[in-house]
């Protein structure tokens, strides 16, 4: 049980980031538009660093659902 609501917590994690991370790079784009160049690379950079934490809790969440899934394997075995 405590994998599962582990899981369930990166997944969402994972999602929100993500969200996060697009809301970011559409700013981005924004600021690019009105010539706000400063303004531009931080909310890029701060786009795609949410996106890499993103991808990174989609691992590790994919992780954690192979160790549940082999646990539940093993006990069906014996």
């Amino acid at each position: 049980m405590r994998d599962n609501v582990r899981w369930l917590i990166y997944i969402t994690l994972a999602i929100v980031m993500a969200g996060f991370a697009i809301i970011f790079l559409i700013y981005s784009l924004g600021y690019m538009e009105r010539a706000m160049v400063g303004s531009s690379l931080l909310s890029a950079l701060i786009g795609f660093t949410l996106l890499s934490g993103s991808l990174y809790a989609l691992k590790i969440s994919a992780y954690i659902y192979s160790l549940m899934k082999s646990k539940e394997g093993e006990s069906r075995e014996t």
